[in-house]
């Protein structure tokens, strides 16, 4: 019996062995496996014959596609140069299909920094579809006011009949986010002009596209002056806010795919780090404000055609190519795939969701 025992633990361990030389054949490159032989002059053979191989072959595109491009410089064009956006059409009208009443945001006051233009409009008229009343906070304020009329405009025409009452209240205020000053007195403002606030959006941001050695350090403090300052002062201004109240509430952060991944080709390290530095925010804030029952989470968009973005590729129509080849549902999303997203963080659909990343890349950031 003994012996019996000993023969098939022999077996098994040869099993064992064979599967073991066949999982190392298959998980490595042949060029890469160490021929097993007693000769010295076979392995310098078969050595050579390898590194042949290798240099027979053309590597000039080697890592180009995975590489920044120091050629591709794009400035930021200002807040006087920045294309206007226009509101989704046909988004605000009554709703007759069901879903869930916990992704309404009725009775409840949203603020959405740089809501005057791009995403930061699509996510304020998301919010006012959804029955939220709006501060539109953005550094050009006329803009703002311009877009606040045009979204309670658009709701009220999409609702012919609605009780007054029931129109969403859109309001214009300017800040500076990047100065606490600024940012206090406008919080102060919408306060005394909605009577609370419960919810926010940081949708103020930009990029711009320097090589690190040649990027004009007073640029890259201003970038990360609005990108994570501007976050930062009203995040914490708002949950003051909220504390103070002994209300809940619900921040969104907009970060970026950024914030994980180094984009290419066009190089942009300060703009990466600085939506890196928001993403670890919302997450320190969620646990450090759960307590309270604030919840702070973040969108991290992928490549969006807005109105700037298109100016951009209009210029550099190469671009637009490389993205979409690295994306991997092909195409680039549309603003408007952002306001389920930015909905469903802030509703109480959301209510056990803090310190989360909802990435809207089509998949960019899992190849």
């Amino acid at each position: 019996m003994s012996s019996i025992l000993l023969r098939s633990s022999r077996n098994i361990a040869s099993l064992d062995a064979r599967v073991c030389i066949r999982t190392a054949l298959i998980s490595k490159p042949a060029y890469a496996i160490r021929p097993i032989t007693c000769s010295t002059k076979l392995y310098k053979e078969d050595k050579r014959i390898h590194e042949k191989m290798i240099e027979d072959h053309d590597h000039s595109h080697a890592g180009s596609f995975s590489r920044t491009d120091n050629t591709v410089s794009i400035e930021y064009p200002g807040e006087d140069l920045e294309p206007a956006s226009l509101a989704i059409q046909g988004r605000g009208g009554m709703h007759f299909k069901r879903t869930l009443p916990s992704f309404s945001l009725e009775d409840r006051v949203g603020i959405v920094t740089g809501g005057a233009r791009g995403l930061g409009l699509v996510m304020s008229q998301a919010l006012v579809i959804s029955g939220c009343d709006v501060a539109i906070v953005d550094l050009n304020k006329e803009e703002g006011e311009r877009q606040a009329k045009e979204l309670m405009d658009h709701f009220s025409s999409e609702n012919p009949g609605a009780d007054p009452a029931k129109i969403p209240k859109v309001t214009a205020h300017y800040a500076d986010v990047s100065d606490p000053d600024s940012v206090n007195a406008s919080i102060a403002e919408i306060i005394q002009d909605h009577g609370k606030i419960d919810h926010l959006v940081t949708s103020a941001g930009f990029t711009e596209n320097f090589d690190a050695i040649a990027y004009p350090f007073d640029r890259v403090k201003k970038l990360w002056g609005v990108n994570v300052d501007g976050t930062y002062l009203f995040a914490t201004g708002v949950a003051r806010h909220l504390m103070e109240r002994n209300a809940k509430g619900s921040i969104v952060m907009i970060g970026s795919m950024s914030g994980a991944v180094v984009n290419v080709p066009q190089p942009q390290a300060p703009y990466n780090a600085a939506k890196a530095a928001v993403r670890h925010l919302a997450a320190s804030l969620a646990v450090e404000w759960a307590h309270a029952g604030i919840r702070v989470n973040v969108i991290s968009p992928g490549y969006m055609l807005t109105a700037l973005t298109k100016k951009i590729l209009d210029d550099n129509p190469d671009l637009y190519k490389h993205w979409t080849s690295l994306i991997p549902q092909g195409k680039m999303g549309q603003p408007e795939d952002l306001m389920g997203a930015v909905t469903y963080l802030l509703s109480d659909a959301a209510g056990y969701v803090t310190g989360a990343d909802l990435r809207v890349d089509g998949g960019y950031t899992v190849t």
